[in-house]
């Protein structure tokens, strides 16, 4: 299989990193905006201009209609540059779940769609009992899905409004957290495949699998970048063994946890047979790999690094916050092992 993007998948990349480099740097994503400033809502806006918020929609509903490979890069950058609005739920999950539920898909869905295709609306998805939820005041409402993880039972859709949640402290403080309310007394109920389930939530699962691909790839950055500039008794930090080799095994592990959501993206695109483990370790890959280069970017830049002042730890607790909410790494395992090995008769 060829790893390699083709031309339209570069430029796509490449119009991503330069638009998010100038307008969501770790500056931005420090001020935590909300989604009522007029700057977030024009941000969101020009986003849907370049039709990320529309990538897997259906051209007949005004989308691009391309592949989960293409949404896995903006997913990356926008992990790269800890973005804090909720495109993946609002592009990957909502627009997945629309596609799925065809002509039964409820008006409030197909409504939805329609804003977020037009950069009107921000959509967060709550897919699991969460006490919870991210973006409280950095969407325009949710969407409770109940049953996408619970193939036996029905799957239900609610939509709930962002000034019924009330605001938590945050570890990641990028992202603003709110207590979960009580749950909706009206639900819309579709009837989805479990096949069609696995699809969807194995999508999702790994648009936040790659955006911990780009948090890795952004603590690298910086380190290298410091190792290079930093000296010490003489010498640059980065000539140093005990740099460099952690250094060098932070880029091994990005680029294994890249090349394993590549992957996994494209089993997604060609329905491949071995599309479960593939998202499987994707996600255990990405997780690791985030974690070990964020924790190693706060050791490189030594005592600075440890400050509030300092972007490492910015890096450090998204890292921890989509490990978190993806299960762990040890979940993630659990589920190669249980796909992968072998059981005895």
């Amino acid at each position: 299989m060829d790893f390699a993007l083709n031309e339209e998948q570069q430029m796509l990349h490449e119009a991503a990193q330069r638009f998010l480099a100038d307008t969501h740097p770790c500056s931005r994503a420090r001020r935590a905006l909300p989604w009522q400033d007029p700057s977030q809502r024009s941000l969101w806006r020009d986003m849907a201009n370049m039709g990320w918020t529309s990538l897997l929609v259906p051209e007949e509903h005004g989308g691009c209609d391309l592949g989960v490979l293409e949404a896995s890069i903006i997913a990356e950058l926008s992990g790269h540059y800890l973005l804090n609005l909720p495109w993946a739920s609002s592009a990957v999950l909502l627009a997945m779940l629309h596609q799925a539920a065809g002509t039964q898909a409820p008006a409030e869905l197909h409504q939805a769609l329609q804003a977020i295709v037009q950069g009107e609306r921000a959509v967060h998805c709550i897919t699991q009992q969460e006490t919870s939820w991210d973006y409280a005041a950095q969407c325009s409402d949710f969407l409770h899905v109940q049953g996408l993880y619970d193939d036996a039972g029905p799957l239900q859709l609610a939509f709930v409004a962002a000034s019924a949640l009330t605001p938590l402290p945050a570890l990641d403080t990028t992202l603003s957290l709110g207590a979960a309310p009580s749950l909706p007394t009206q639900w819309h109920q579709i009837d989805i495949s479990p096949e069609q389930r696995q699809r969807i939530r194995a999508t999702y699962r790994l648009m936040q699998a790659s955006e911990l691909v780009g948090v890795a790839q952004a603590a690298l950055s910086m380190s290298s970048a410091y190792a290079k500039e930093r000296a010490q008794f003489g010498k640059l930090i980065g000539s140093y063994q005990a740099i460099k080799h952690q250094l060098a095994n932070v880029w091994m592990a990005t680029d294994n946890a890249r090349l394993a959501a590549m992957y996994a993206a494209a089993a997604l695109d060609s329905d491949l047979p071995d599309q479960p483990l593939a998202c499987a370790v994707a996600e255990f890959s990405a997780i690791e790999a985030a974690l070990q280069a964020s924790r190693t970017a706060v050791q490189v830049h030594g005592a600075i690094g440890f400050t509030w002042e300092h972007d490492a730890h910015l890096y450090l607790k998204r890292a921890q916050h989509l490990a978190t909410r993806l299960g762990g790494a040890s979940a993630a395992l659990s589920r190669i092992e249980a796909i992968g090995v072998p059981q005895p008769a």
